[in-house]
């Protein structure tokens, strides 16, 4: 009897050796099928990954002169524009080709947000802002407002000073308008979200990255 309890405990062992080897293979094969970001049973999306220090994807890194092509157009980065609000940061790019300028903005919360702006002269606004917007033939609501600390770089054309107020506003149609208040003067755009994918980064050639205001 001795001798058969041993013999059990040895096959035991044996088998339970067998089955941590096969776990551990089979969870190695796991994480080799998983996305990029998984590590140590924690789950990070590809999207909120590190970019490279220079270009890239990484639209929350792009700097002066880099080369924004967007279905077939060309724009250089000749400005740059960080705001901070209680601790929320988003960025947004001056891309210029010619007399054609427009404004990229990026920003990233739960997930990357991309957006695509022009300057719009012929709305003309005065504070107090209202609460609703009619413009070419849509009636557009507040739904957003707020102040921002800015960090500007290179030109920005009569965005001055370092902090701003805005007021955003959106249609029914899902189409935004946004109102930035700069000093005494009011600044109105209109825009849209656009992928991220239908955009291609050439990096541009090296700038001073001190000559921030």
């Amino acid at each position: 009897m001795g001798a058969m309890m041993l013999v059990l405990i040895v096959m035991m062992i044996v088998i339970s050796g067998v089955s941590f080897f096969f776990f551990m293979q089979a969870r190695k094969a796991e994480r080799q099928q998983l996305p990029p970001g998984y590590a140590g049973g924690t789950f990070t999306p590809a999207g909120q990954l590190p970019g490279p220090s220079r270009g890239g994807n990484n639209l929350m890194n792009l700097r002066l002169n880099d080369i924004i092509s967007y279905f077939g157009t060309d724009y250089m980065i000749e400005g740059r524009l960080n705001y901070w609000e209680d601790g929320y940061t988003w960025i947004t790019y001056m891309l210029v080709d010619g007399d054609d300028v427009k404004w990229l903005a990026v920003e990233e919360d739960d997930r990357l947000e991309v957006s695509m702006w022009e300057e719009i002269k012929d709305l003309r606004l005065s504070a107090p802002l209202p609460e609703f917007i009619d413009y070419a033939g849509e009636r557009y609501r507040m739904n957003e407002r707020g102040t921002a600390r800015v960090n500007q770089q290179g030109k920005t054309g009569s965005k001055t000073g370092l902090q701003m107020e805005y007021f955003q506003y959106e249609s029914d149609e899902g189409d935004e308008i946004s109102v930035e208040k700069w000093g005494g003067d009011i600044e109105v755009s209109r825009g849209k979200e656009i992928n991220p994918v239908a955009l291609e980064i050439f990096p541009g050639d090296e700038v001073d990255d001190d000559a921030w205001t």
